[in-house]
């Protein structure tokens, strides 16, 4: 083991050393934590086979809502976002349809669901109730997710438990930008997620997803900041966060797309 005292050749710093010596443990390229990263890109949606995707969506305040959770959703909502009637409304990360199932109780609202998973958008597709819902598999955090939609397309971008799992969230929040009329609103619901709540199959992803485990609202309203979003408001979902269905707490942003 170096000694700490030691100068290295030209006045250098034992860090030099000790970068040196990171270099040969990571196995001379420094690249594992790229190649785990690279690896992990669609990982974490093809866990959701045609099984775990079922599980997902009987499982009461994840895969679906009773009318209850549902208001809830729309009351802690409404304190923060107005959808107007005739909205075009992207939901991404649409899952199992929650959050579609939420926004059709609202008037007029024409609705497109983008998944990544083609064995959740099938339970998605099923429900009668959003037979008329779009229904799009694909992502939104890759670069070619740049043309999926044309630009100023949508009044309003809405996520839910999703920005914790993208890979590239800054890609995807310019691609939500892009997507956005002027004026147009992003509303991200997501969890204060700790490390403990990627256990099993998933805890290989908390250290390659940026926002696996962010325990502090501040994350996402910075990065959508970032990206040239004004943000209008950052809360807890009090209403949501009350039920007893609701084991990670939830808390909401509001970010609208202003003029660059």
């Amino acid at each position: 083991m170096l000694g700490l005292s030691r100068r290295v050749d030209g006045g250098a710093t034992v860090m030099y050393e000790f970068m040196r010596i990171a270099r040969h443990n990571d196995g001379g390229d420094g690249m594992n934590w790229q190649a785990r990263r690279t690896a992990a890109r669609r990982r974490g949606v093809d866990k959701y086979d045609t099984a775990e995707a079922r599980a997902y969506g009987e499982t009461q305040g994840l895969g679906w809502l009773t009318a209850d959770e549902e208001s809830a959703y729309l009351t802690d909502l409404s304190r923060v976002v107005h959808l107007a009637p005739g909205a075009n409304v992207l939901d991404i990360g649409a899952g199992t349809g929650v959050m579609c199932s939420v926004l059709r109780r609202l008037p007029g609202i024409e609705l497109t669901a983008l998944e990544p998973s083609a064995a959740m958008l099938a339970i998605l597709e099923a429900k009668p109730e959003l037979a008329n819902v779009r229904a799009i598999n694909g992502f939104c955090d890759e670069p070619q997710d740049h043309d999926r939609f044309e630009a100023a397309q949508f009044d309003a971008i809405v996520s839910r438990q999703v920005v914790n799992g993208l890979f590239d969230p800054l890609l995807a929040f310019r691609h939500w930008y892009s997507w956005l009329k002027p004026a147009g609103v992003a509303v991200v619901i997501d969890g204060l997620y700790g490390r403990d709540g990627w256990a099993g199959r998933w805890e290989e992803e908390v250290d390659v997803l940026p926002l696996a485990a962010s325990q502090s609202m501040a994350s996402t309203p910075y990065l959508l900041e970032a990206c040239g979003f004004h943000i209008e408001a950052v809360e807890r979902m009090t209403t949501v966060n009350a039920l007893p269905t609701t084991r990670t707490p939830r808390y909401v942003v509001v970010a609208r797309k202003t003029a660059r």
